[in-house]
């Protein structure tokens, strides 16, 4: 069996292989480091979670 290009995969494939083969711990630490490199969104407020909520549902749509 030949390793898959872990680069070379989305996030969302990354991430559906790591749900699919949780032995390898490779693409978990880089599926981790992808995610652990996005921007940060602190909400201290209920009311700025909500707004940030509401922003990301409208972005997927």
């Amino acid at each position: 069996m030949t390793k898959p290009d872990y680069q070379a995969m989305s996030d969302d494939e990354l991430r559906d292989w790591v749900r699919y083969h949780p032995q390898d711990t490779e693409a978990f630490h880089i599926l981790m480091d992808r995610l652990d490199q996005r921007p940060k969104i602190i909400t201290r407020t209920d009311e700025e979670f909500e707004t940030e909520l509401k922003r990301r549902i409208n972005q997927a749509n």
